[in-house]
C-alpha cells in the first residue's frame, strides 16, 4: 500500500484546507447577499443555482412551515418544472418532515438503503412521489431545519439533493448548510 511521501501528505492537507477556505469564502458571499435583500423568496430563487454550485448538488428544495396547516410547503425547488407546491406533513414519514419535527440536520448517503433510514428513525421513509412524477432519481440528501430565535422555532427546511462531486455530502457541507439555514431563518424573521 503506497501512502506517498510526507511531502505529498502535507500537500494533500494543504489542498484540503484551501478547499475549506474557498468554501467558507463562497458561503460568506452567499450569506452577505441574503442579508442585503428585502425579498427572501426572490433571493432564494436567484441564489439557488449558486447554492447548488457551492454544495455541488444537483437540486435543492426550500420548504417553509405553514403553521396554520401544520405542514411544510415548498417555496423554491430547482429542477422541477412545475408551479405546483410540494406539501409535506411535519412528521417522521418524510425526510423534510422529520427534520422539521426533530429540528435535527440529517445526512443520508444512500436513499435506497432502508437500513440507513431506519438507523435515523424507525418511522423515517423517503417520500418517492416527487421522483416518480418527475423522473428524477434522488440518491443522497442533506437536510437542515431553519431555526428562528432563542426558542429554536422551526420556520422551514432546506434540502440539498444528490452530491455531484463524490456522491456523499461531508461534514464540511453539513456545517455549511447549518450556517446557511441560520442565515435564512434570520432573514425570514427580519422580513
Amino acid at each position: 500500500m503506497n501512502q506517498g511521501t510526507p511531502g505529498q501528505a502535507a500537500q494533500s492537507q494543504l489542498e484540503a484546507l484551501q478547499d475549506r477556505l474557498d468554501f467558507a469564502k463562497k458561503l460568506q458571499a452567499l450569506t452577505n447577499k441574503i442579508h442585503a435583500t428585502d425579498n427572501i423568496s426572490q433571493i432564494m430563487l436567484d441564489l439557488s443555482a449558486e447554492i447548488c454550485e457551492l454544495f455541488q448538488c444537483e437540486r435543492l428544495t426550500l420548504y417553509v412551515v405553514n403553521k396554520k396547516e401544520g405542514v411544510l410547503v415548498s417555496k423554491v425547488k430547482t429542477g422541477i418544472n412545475s408551479d405546483q407546491e410540494l406539501v409535506l406533513p411535519i412528521n417522521r414519514n418524510s425526510i423534510a418532515g422529520y427534520v422539521a419535527l426533530t429540528r435535527n440536520t440529517v445526512r443520508i448517503n444512500n436513499l435506497e438503503d432502508p437500513a440507513e433510514l431506519q438507523n435515523i428513525d424507525p418511522e423515517l421513509h423517503f417520500f418517492t412521489d416527487v421522483d416518480r412524477r418527475t423522473g428524477f432519481k434522488s440518491k443522497q440528501m442533506l437536510t437542515a431545519p431553519l431555526l428562528q430565535g432563542l426558542s429554536k422555532e422551526v420556520v422551514g427546511v432546506l434540502q440539498l439533493i444528490n452530491q455531484r462531486a463524490d456522491g456523499r455530502f461531508d461534514s464540511v457541507a453539513e456545517d455549511g448548510l447549518e450556517a446557511l439555514t441560520a442565515t435564512l431563518a434570520l432573514a425570514l424573521f427580519q422580513r
